[in-house]
């Protein structure tokens, strides 16, 4: 089967796509590995319109919910490994026959033709790069408090990173935890004030500046860390049940090769117009393009936008 358009990406911007293009009755395939995303790993959102203090995994329920009303098809549990550019091979098709000039595969090996692509996948974790991280990844190291936290009930903890995920992880480890330490590089916090007040008042968060996480060891799981003083170079070993990564992300766009133009920060160029991309049928929404403010109700709207020239691009085709 060819279709109009495939959607990649299961966060706001992917899901508004899906949910404009069902609405301009295109045959619309959507691919994530799941509705969970950046936004379901935050414990509270206060800046979606209508939704003052919601959990960010209840309104991901909620955005997929709203989705599924439409007739669009959906697969979940696939991550895409492969974008692919075909529209060479219509030189051996019969004349008169014409092939899809994209090729989406996925990791299972099936592959997918269609006309015109949002790329909707958001971003990545950025890992920490310390020995240890990778052994005990799922077995103490995280990136997730909202998945993990519970996990680690009465247990001592660190986050590494002192920005607003930094201090809202370290305030969902609280709940569970007997000692949180947060770890951050420089010399001072870039956290909202609020959080920082939050944090302080618990009793359970200690923030260290100057101090750089080295190795994490442990047998079959996480339970020490070396880190070094960055004023004194001293080096000091703590007992550490868990390590949490809050150290920003990168676009998770590998699977594109080089179709599409990046810019210095491996982010898509796009058309502030139609979020089009260098590649003509190929559109970016949300926090993997190159626009300034990473927002999901930004994502969201850039999602409606890509769509809509997505739709526009096929209509001016035939």
């Amino acid at each position: 089967m060819t279709y109009d358009l495939i959607i990649i990406g299961g966060g706001p911007a992917g899901i508004t796509a899906g949910i404009y293009a069902a609405r301009k009755k295109l045959n619309a395939l959507l691919i994530t590995k799941d509705f969970f995303g950046q936004i379901g790993s935050t414990g509270r959102v206060d800046n979606w319109p209508g939704e003052m203090g919601v959990g960010g995994m209840a309104l991901m329920g909620k955005l997929e919910k709203h989705l599924r009303q439409f007739s669009i098809e959906i697969k979940t549990g696939q991550k895409v490994t492969a974008v692919e550019r075909t529209l060479e091979g219509a030189k051996l098709l019969p004349v008169g026959k014409s092939l899809a000039p994209f090729t989406v595969q996925v990791e299972d090996g099936e592959k997918y033709q269609t006309m015109t692509l949002i790329i909707a996948a958001g971003r990545s974790a950025r890992m920490l790069g310390v020995e240890g991280e990778e052994e005990f990844l799922g077995r103490g190291v995280s990136h997730c408090a909202i998945c993990d936290a519970p996990f680690f009930k009465d247990k001592q903890v660190a986050v590494v990173g002192g920005g607003n995920a930094g201090f809202e992880t370290a305030l969902d480890l609280a709940k569970y935890a007997k000692k949180v330490f947060l770890f951050e590089k420089g010399p001072e916090v870039s956290a909202d004030e609020l959080l920082q007040v939050e944090a302080r008042a618990g009793g359970k968060i200690e923030v260290l500046l100057n101090v750089e996480l080295q190795k994490i060891e442990g047998r079959g799981k996480a339970q020490s860390i070396t880190f070094r003083n960055l004023l004194n170079q001293k080096v000091f070993q703590q007992p550490m049940d868990g390590v949490f990564a809050q150290i920003g992300s990168l676009p998770a766009v590998d699977f594109l090769g080089k179709l599409v133009k990046l810019n210095k920060d491996k982010e898509i160029k796009v058309s502030p117009l139609t979020m089009e991309t260098s590649q003509k049928g190929i559109f970016a929404a949300g926090d993997c393009n190159d626009t300034k403010f990473k927002q999901m109700i930004i994502a969201a709207g850039q999602g409606a936008v890509a769509a809509l020239g997505a739709y526009e691009y096929l209509q001016n085709k035939e």
